[in-house]
């Protein structure tokens, strides 16, 4: 995979792309209400858990003074499901379009690509949905939503790699899309999603869940729209190497392994 390449076949990412936002939703009642209802379920869902059965207190923004728990669980949870749902959704990309590899020669990789692009748009209408919900309680929030792009391109990048290694690995080995089932709920809540990381008592715990690559992008969204303040650069600076080391990896394994994609379905 070259930039040269890619750049080449920019408009065959574009069909791909569009076909995957056409597709998505295809037969279905509610259609893309669907990628609002859902992470708004979890919310509800979760705030009754942990505000109800378990008398959980929501965390106090600094220096927005927000105390708002759902809104506090989906402005973390909107992130982490952007790269969740990208990286299920790519395990079974290169498998499941076996009759195009075999006949016509193009990237691979658009493939993965054109699967995190149709997802980032729906991020990108949820952290909408997530201004407006702040902004009904007190915090303004919108130049937050174009201050965050930043970190959406460079979770982007990650989620990115993290697909392409994935993807290719599942040709070969079929267990992958299992296994991610487990890591992903693994990650999920080793990240503070649903609490912060002070709760927890371990130092090196605690650490793992604020620098973690997840834990850290979620703590970056929450800083920037539950908090209402830019993350430190050291945070910035983290966040970056993360995402381009995982994108420069997975781009190596999808190379090396995609020439033999085609014999392997």
């Amino acid at each position: 995979m070259s930039l040269r390449t890619a750049v080449a076949h920019r408009n065959l990412l574009y069909l791909l792309s569009l076909k995957e936002l056409r597709t998505r939703y295809r037969k279905s009642l509610l259609g893309w209400t669907w990628s609002l209802l859902n992470p708004i379920s979890q919310m509800l869902i979760y705030s009754f858990v942990f505000l109800v059965v378990f008398g959980a207190t929501a965390p106090i923004g600094d220096p927005s003074g927000l105390q708002i728990y759902p809104l506090y669980f989906l402005s973390g949870l909107l992130p982490f499901q952007f790269f969740s749902m990208s990286v299920t959704t790519s395990i079974g990309v290169v498998e499941g379009n076996a009759s195009l590899i075999k006949k016509v020669a193009f990237p691979h990789e658009h493939l993965v690509f054109s699967v995190v692009l149709a997802q980032v748009i729906t991020l990108l209408i949820e952290l909408v949905v997530l201004v407006v919900a702040l902004m009904l309680f007190g915090q303004f929030a919108l130049p937050w939503y174009f201050a965050s792009l930043p970190l959406v391109g460079l979770l982007m990048v990650f989620t990115t790699g993290v697909a392409l290694a994935l993807s290719a690995a599942n040709v070969f080995f079929r267990d992958i899309n299992y296994l991610w089932g487990i890591v992903s709920q693994l990650l999920f809540y080793s990240s503070p999603i649903l609490y912060t990381p002070d709760v927890i008592d371990n130092p090196t715990l605690r650490a793992l869940t604020n620098w973690g690559p997840m834990g850290s992008f979620v703590r970056a969204f929450h800083e920037m729209f539950y908090d209402g303040r830019m993350p430190a650069l050291g945070r910035w600076a983290h966040l970056t190497v993360v995402a381009f080391a995982t994108f420069a990896i997975g781009a190596w394994v999808f190379n090396k392994l995609s020439p033999r994609f085609a014999e392997e379905m």
